[in-house]
């Protein structure tokens, strides 16, 4: 199932033994481009007001009741290292990583060090010391700050990022909606793959994709209210020449 990002800020967040908050944003890194952290905002009880949950500690999601349920306590949460208001540092999530006893998802060939998924990673015994982890460069992002980015293409602009739609299982972002509304009449919504991506422009607040105006501009119409089918998928990366 695919999950749109900006659905999630309406999802209750449980641990299993009671509410701890509010879902306020995400954190992907740029390289996997998977969700690595979801941002909650806590209730009056706890003492920040806000903490990180890995998608590792996801037992299920209720899309009906737009509920997450985790597999730790409030206690657990609450005990995490706290993320502050600082960007995120590699030394955090190596502190994160070893607080609920994970392997760090950065080590390893796999979408989740050496699983496909966050919920096999959790399930994993932990083979990583302490003494492994090198503070290296974190590559990590929060994702409001990537929402309405401009997207350029080879020759000009041609819409601003609206929405992500992330695997559920993997919580890998498999499309951007690109909203073209600014540059086309009459607008429409359509669908940028990360892996076409050439380069983020972070201080521009720009990402740079090897289409055309005129392949967004021709592209299928991403609509909420169809399922995007295997037929659909191929569709848009035909129409792409991907």
């Amino acid at each position: 199932m695919l999950l749109h990002y900006n659905w999630l800020s309406s999802y209750t967040v449980f641990g299993n033994d009671g509410e701890i908050g509010k879902v306020t944003d995400v954190y992907f890194d740029e390289e996997m481009w998977i969700v690595r952290y979801l941002v909650v905002k806590t209730g009056a009880t706890f003492l920040s007001e806000k903490l990180f949950v890995s998608p590792a500690s996801i037992d299920k999601m209720n899309h009906t009741d737009e509920v997450i349920r985790l597999g730790i306590s409030k206690d657990d949460a609450q005990k995490a290292p706290d993320p502050g208001d600082e960007p995120v540092t590699r030394k955090y999530e190596k502190d994160f990583s070893l607080y609920y006893r994970m392997n760090p998802y950065w080590i390893g060939s796999g979408a989740w060090g050496t699983a496909n998924t966050a919920r096999d990673m959790a399930q994993q015994e932990v083979q990583i010391l302490e003494s492994d982890l090198e503070e290296e460069e974190t590559h990590v992002h929060q994702a409001k700050h990537v929402t309405n980015y401009e997207l350029a293409v080879q020759d000009g602009s041609f819409g601003k990022i609206d929405d992500m739609l992330l695997d559920e299982s993997s919580f890998r972002i498999k499309y951007f909606v690109v909203d073209t509304n600014k540059y086309l009449p009459g607008g429409k919504k359509v669908l940028i793959s990360p892996q076409w991506i050439e380069q983020i422009e972070w201080a521009a607040a720009r990402i740079r994709i090897n289409v055309t105006r005129d392949q967004i501009e021709s592209a299928p119409e991403y609509r909420t209210e169809l399922d995007l089918t295997d037929e659909r998928e191929g569709q848009l990366w035909l129409h792409f020449r991907k």
